[in-house]
């Protein structure tokens, strides 16, 4: 009776095993064949991670936008794909339809419209809106040429295992800022973060804040050395008093978009001194009237020079307009968009020199 008992089991398990063999396999098997149908979409997630993407609606704290990167082959008849085509459903059978986000060039973008024919792939972005620790199911049901039924690519989505990297081009933009603006020596940092180099940077900002000295502040030339002390002193005071609020607009796997807004010495006010100073100038230098008006002025801007410091810490210190500032991605460090180009990036470094309303 036991050797009946013991027969029949093992019949039943080799049958169970055997019908799972016969319709597929394994439950991995069965899964692969539900994301890869041999008339339907093969779909294969490439990667993902969770963005900020601009515009869009701000969720909840549990909450994040997970952009998926897919790669679909079409093994069946023509069909035309589009990403309302392409949901998560949850256990409770709730689908959840994707964002869409429009960019051009090295901005991100997500699939648009595709027309593939049998054998044909595509590969883009789809983002949803999902719960950071929860199970979806992605659905992806195209719509076939004619009459001919095309089935629904099932691919299993767990939201635990997709990373959050959306503070990386905030800590790039924090490190420029303070390694080229406010002169803080960590190179060590910024080479790990971000692409453009250094010096260069530090040259350029130099540049537009001396400028500024020149030819707005002083309406005159300035030494090469003192120009530069002059620049630095600028730091040093923003380094001391000021500070810098950092908010990203967006954050995607190619590119990010941060509002940059400082709280700097204002040096538009400067006028006043320089007049308080020239006038101080004429009545105890130039009491007799001998010097010439190019004299008084260079007697205002050596008096100036000297005292810089002493005029800067008397400066108010005031909030500028925030500016937005584009980071591109390349490789794993950042490169800030400092383009010609781009007004916002030219704004922020004549704001970090004293020039703003």
């Amino acid at each position: 009776m036991k050797m009946h008992n013991k027969m029949g089991i093992a019949i039943a398990s080799f049958m169970a095993v055997g019908t799972l063999a016969g319709f597929g396999g394994s439950i991995d098997t069965v899964a692969a064949k539900a994301s890869a149908p041999s008339n339907g979409a093969a779909v294969k997630v490439k990667s993902g991670e969770y963005i900020i993407p601009d515009n869009k609606k701000t969720l909840s704290s549990d909450k994040a936008y997970l952009a998926l990167d897919l790669h679909i082959k079409n093994n069946g008849p023509k069909v035309s794909l589009m990403t309302s085509d392409i949901k998560l459903k949850d256990k409770s059978g709730s689908r959840i339809k994707s964002v869409q986000i429009y960019g051009s060039g090295d901005d991100f973008s997500t699939m648009g419209y595709e027309k593939l024919a049998k054998h044909d792939t595509t590969s883009g972005y789809v983002v949803f809106p999902v719960a950071k620790d929860k199970k979806y199911t992605l659905e992806i049901a195209p719509m076939a040429s004619g009459t001919k039924k095309y089935p629904t690519t099932k691919v299993k989505i767990n939201t635990k295992k997709y990373q959050d990297h959306t503070q990386d081009s905030q800590k790039a933009m924090t490190s420029y800022v303070d390694s080229v603006f406010l002169n803080k020596q960590d190179g060590s940092s910024y080479d790990k973060l971000l692409t453009n180099k250094l010096q260069d940077e530090q040259v350029s900002y130099r540049n537009v804040a001396r400028d500024f000295l020149e030819t707005r502040a002083f309406n005159n030339t300035i030494a090469d050395e003192a120009a530069e002390n002059m620049v630095k002193q600028i730091q040093d005071v923003n380094n001391k008093k000021g500070s810098v609020k950092y908010a990203i607009k967006s954050a995607t796997p190619t590119t990010a978009e941060i509002t940059v807004t400082p709280t700097l010495v204002k040096l538009s006010e400067l006028s006043s001194v320089i007049s308080e100073t020239q006038r101080r100038i004429d009545e105890t230098q130039n009491a007799n009237g001998e010097m010439s008006y190019s004299e008084v002025n260079r007697a205002v801007k050596e008096s100036l020079v000297q005292k810089f410091p002493e005029v800067l810490e008397k400066m108010p210190m005031r909030e500028a307009d925030g500016q937005d500032i584009k980071l591109i991605k390349d490789g794993k460090k950042w490169t800030i968009d400092t383009s010609e180009s781009d007004y916002s990036f030219e704004s922020l470094q004549k704001e970090f020199s004293g020039s703003f309303n």
